[in-house]
């Protein structure tokens, strides 16, 4: 369902938590206030799809309230889980820059909301503030050599090595953060299932239990009511440098 937003107050994209971080976050207030007053908000219930891999791309999306799920589906069916968005990030935008279709799909992680601006608006604004091709490019770019780096992750050869680089990645994406044992770390809260992270890493779920308990046991994360805490994350990185060094031996 979409509803208008010009009842919203002015400046509400820079109130979302990671917006300020992004390429967007970087346009003078003028612009900004053009994006709201163009944007539309559509609820969303939990894993409702936003739309699917080669839908026309109609909109560019800003992640409201909640988080948002996007995955590529090889031609046998299977996903690919590359990315987990919180409030304030963009989505879409390889499609609207182009012109053309979405190349992956989006879907709700839990219920929440998004910002829907029309590309045909979007397209036209740029016209009158062209510093908004430039921050479409700039997210472009941003996102090309997350994938980049998502690829080197893949290419490790054992599942733990994976996954600790697939752990880190989402929890340096998502930001969160709490205190423990007098410490600020970094969570993955438990919406990020370990059937997600099986997703993202090419692992079963059973091989990433058993590698997350190995890991508490061992100190470098904690578990608490199914959030991860990452405590000793060099040791973390150690693992897939490891299998880095090991193939560099061997190769």
């Amino acid at each position: 369902m979409f509803q208008a937003a010009a009842s919203v107050m002015p400046n509400r994209l820079r109130l979302l938590p990671h917006f300020s971080a992004s390429a967007f976050g970087s346009l003078g207030d003028d612009v900004c206030l053009a994006l709201e007053n163009a944007a539309s908000y559509r609820m969303l219930a939990a894993n409702e799809f936003i739309y699917l891999q080669e839908d026309d791309a109609d909109f560019l999306y800003f992640v409201r309230s909640g988080h948002v799920r996007l995955s590529y589906l090889l031609e046998d069916g299977s996903p690919i889980l590359f990315g987990v968005l919180p409030p304030g990030e963009s989505f879409g935008e390889l499609g609207v820059f182009e012109g053309g279709q979405h190349y992956d799909m989006a879907t709700a992680i839990g219920a929440g909301s998004i910002y829907c601006i029309p590309a045909t608006v979007f397209h036209a604004l740029s016209q009158r503030y062209p510093d908004l091709n430039l921050a479409l490019a700039r997210t472009i770019a941003q996102r090309y050599r997350s994938y980049i780096s998502l690829t080197r992750i893949l290419g490790l050869k054992t599942l733990q090595s994976r996954l600790s680089q697939c752990l880190l990645r989402v929890a340096d994406g998502l930001g969160d953060r709490t205190e423990y044992l007098n410490r600020t770390v970094l969570r993955v809260r438990a919406f990020i299932t370990q059937s997600d992270l099986g997703l993202i890493a090419r692992g079963a779920r059973g091989n990433v239990n058993r590698a997350l308990k190995g890991w508490e046991r061992d100190g470098l994360i904690a578990i608490q009511d199914r959030n991860i805490l990452i405590l000793d994350r060099s040791s973390l990185e150690a693992i897939a440098l490891e299998d880095d060094l090991s193939r560099l031996r061997h190769g």
